[in-house]
C-alpha cells in the first residue's frame, strides 16, 4: 500500500526573519564568561574538599533535616531555635563562596515564650 503524500498549501511560507549571526567579539565574550563561571565552580569545589567546610556543610544539612522534622511534628519553638542555629553557619559559608541547599525556614511570628 502506497503512502499518501501530504498536501502542500498553495500559500508560500511567510517571510522568515533573517538569522542573526554572532560576531567574533560576541563569541569571544561568551566564551570568556563561561571560563569565569568554570573558575568559580573550581574554587567552590576546592573549598568543599576542606574538612572544616565539609563538616560545616554537613551540619547545615542536618539542621535542615531537623527543621523538616520539627515542622512535621508541629514544634514551632524547636523550629525557630534550629533556624537561629543555621543562620550564622549559612552566613559564613556563603561569604566563603560555598553554595548551600535552600532551607525551608519557618515563616510568620515566633511563638510566645511560656513561663514554666
Amino acid at each position: 500500500m502506497a503512502k499518501k503524500k501530504a498536501k502542500r498549501s498553495a500559500d508560500p511560507k511567510p517571510a522568515a526573519r533573517k538569522r542573526h549571526r554572532r560576531t567574533d567579539e560576541e563569541l569571544i565574550s561568551d566564551l570568556k564568561k563561561k571560563i569565569r563561571d568554570l573558575r568559580v565552580r573550581q574554587e567552590a569545589r576546592k573549598l568543599k574538599e576542606s574538612p572544616a567546610i565539609k563538616s560545616a556543610l554537613t551540619a547545615v544539612k542536618w539542621l535542615d533535616k531537623a527543621l523538616d522534622a520539627a515542622a512535621h511534628d508541629g514544634d514551632a519553638h524547636l523550629r525557630h531555635a534550629l533556624a537561629d542555629a543555621r543562620k550564622p553557619l549559612e552566613a559564613h559559608l556563603t561569604k566563603t563562596g560555598v553554595r548551600l541547599p535552600k532551607a525551608r525556614m519557618p515563616r510568620g511570628r515566633r511563638p510566645r515564650e511560656t513561663a514554666s
